[in-house]
């Protein structure tokens, strides 16, 4: 997120001051508000036919090293499913498709502030010509037995509520007795 001192519409320095109950940098010559908004990202919670879960080693900060679900920052213009596509295909070649949303969160951290971030279920089909690029060392489909440790804890929330909902989904299905909730 861009810090202002000075005001991008007429130049002049900017005040601090409690606009709409928060803290906020604005002009005082011309109105300008500096919003701060969060930066929009997009995950990828993949499983292959197999219902493997993808989990890739990050080769780069944040989390250098650690196994995490795909994903990035959304370009502009790009909805969120097409980020998350685009992200999935970026960081292991693996196109995909997009199953359901699994849910919207908030969060905030050290080297880019305040996130939104939108994190999808995404079946691919083709997931023996993944090859990773230079944002991950290591990828791979793993059962739920020997999945690597994910120490990202919205990636493990991620993962856990995605196993809640199947959970729930299969259950619903055996007491409506119907096959059509999931695949």
């Amino acid at each position: 997120m861009i810090s202002y001192s000075f005001c991008p519409v007429c130049g002049k320095p900017l005040s601090e001051g409690v606009i709409e109950g928060r803290t906020r940098m604005f002009c005082a010559s011309c109105g300008w508000v500096h919003y701060r908004n969060p930066l929009p990202v997009a995950v990828a919670y993949t499983v292959n036919r197999h219902n493997e879960l993808l989990v890739i080693r990050r080769a780069h900060e944040p989390a250098i090293n650690e196994w995490a679900l795909p994903g990035g920052f959304l370009e502009e213009g790009e909805e969120p499913h097409e980020g998350c596509l685009r992200e999935l295909m970026e960081e292991t070649s693996l196109d995909g498709r997009v199953e359901r949303l699994i849910g919207i969160y908030h969060r905030n951290v050290d080297l880019y502030g305040s996130l939104l971030i939108v994190a999808y279920k995404v079946v691919v089909v083709d997931h023996e010509r993944m090859a990773p690029n230079h944002e991950v060392s290591e990828a791979g489909f793993f059962g739920e037995c020997n999945c690597p440790q994910i120490n990202i804890p919205l990636h493990r929330h991620i993962i856990e509520e995605n196993r809640r909902f199947e959970k729930f989904a299969r259950t619903a299905q055996e007491a409506l007795g119907e096959t059509t909730l999931l695949p």
